[in-house]
């Protein structure tokens, strides 16, 4: 099979679907392999490395579409992308929510020994993020509160509530009291509670009285949740964040997916806050994007079986 690997067209995007190792393990497997010019350049990997893993460099975008019988990416294709498909290609990427085509193949819902491999590994690195982005956004200088995250001796820290124990908040949650947060961790699975075994994290059943509760009592709040099928449940209005003290930080990392709070804007990795309500709203939809290398790497880790078995 030809697979195509374009360059990222999203705004700010500079993840590339395929690191040069991968591109040698669809080769080595018997495919040919298709890379645009420049694609994996702000990830750090050189046309050349593609050249000697085995990929062939297509000098436009047009021209690695039109190789590929399967196209491999980050994210969807944008209304541009979309005129360069033909009947019969297949696009391998994180689709996330959005307007149907043909064709499409969600590497984010795609299942590994009963494991999403894609959603994981982005998951974790978009939960480590969410932490260092709300440490900036509580500044004085972007609107926050002027607090430390993990306060100093005779100081107290902030106080971190995660909503949802999934990949990203347990990452979230983990590098939150790493660095000394008070972090408490709310979902509505007791199961999925029971399993979370990080020292200094309480946890809470996520029932709209603990909610309100946490709420008040939060400095950062960090959004991590989704449904079975993808969907993104709106787990906090305007009124309940009307709960928290001017220039508390939110996190959505579900605002890909729709967002998890009704106020959220979508920000971009250039400017991740966006202050609402004297609330400081951080609504990044590729969070991991500021990252693309780690990103690259672990996103291509992950996605070579898939692609392989596609």
């Amino acid at each position: 099979m030809r697979v195509a690997i374009p360059r990222e067209t999203f705004e700010g995007e500079a993840r590339v679907a395929a690191s040069p190792s991968a591109v040698r393990a669809l080769v080595s497997a018997g495919h040919e392999a298709w890379v645009e010019q420049s694609a994996g350049l702000d990830s750090g990997f050189a046309d050349d490395e593609y050249i000697r893993a085995g990929a062939q460099v297509a000098p436009t975008a047009e021209e690695c579409f039109d190789r590929g019988e399967l196209i491999w990416k980050v994210l969807r294709p944008s209304p541009h992308e979309r005129t360069l498909l033909r009947p019969g290609q297949r696009v391998a990427a994180c689709q996330h929510a959005g307007e149907a085509y043909a064709g499409a193949i969600h590497l984010e819902r795609m299942e590994l020994n009963g494991r999403r491999p894609v959603l994981e590994a982005m998951s974790e690195i978009a939960g480590r993020l969410a932490v260092e982005q709300a440490s900036v956004a509580l500044s004085r200088q972007h609107g926050g509160r002027g607090l430390l995250l993990g306060g100093v001796p005779g100081v107290e820290p902030a106080r971190v509530v995660v909503i949802g124990a999934g990949t990203a908040g347990r990452a979230a949650a983990g590098l939150a009291a790493a660095v000394g947060a008070a972090v408490t961790v709310l979902d509505s699975d007791i199961g999925t509670l029971r399993a979370l075994r990080l020292p200094g994290v309480q946890t809470r059943w996520a029932t709209p009285h603990e909610l309100e509760r946490a709420l008040v009592a939060a400095d950062v709040v960090i959004a991590a949740v989704r449904a079975g099928d993808g969907a993104v449940p709106r787990v906090a209005s305007r009124a309940h964040l009307s709960l928290l003290e001017p220039g508390s930080v939110v996190v959505d990392l579900s605002i890909v997916d729709g967002g998890a709070f009704e106020s959220t804007p979508v920000t971009t990795l250039d400017r991740p806050t966006a202050v609402v309500d004297g609330i400081v709203h951080v609504g990044v939809p590729n969070l991991a994007g500021g990252v693309p290398r780690t990103a690259s790497i672990a996103l291509s880790q992950a996605s070579v079986p898939l692609v392989l078995a596609l």
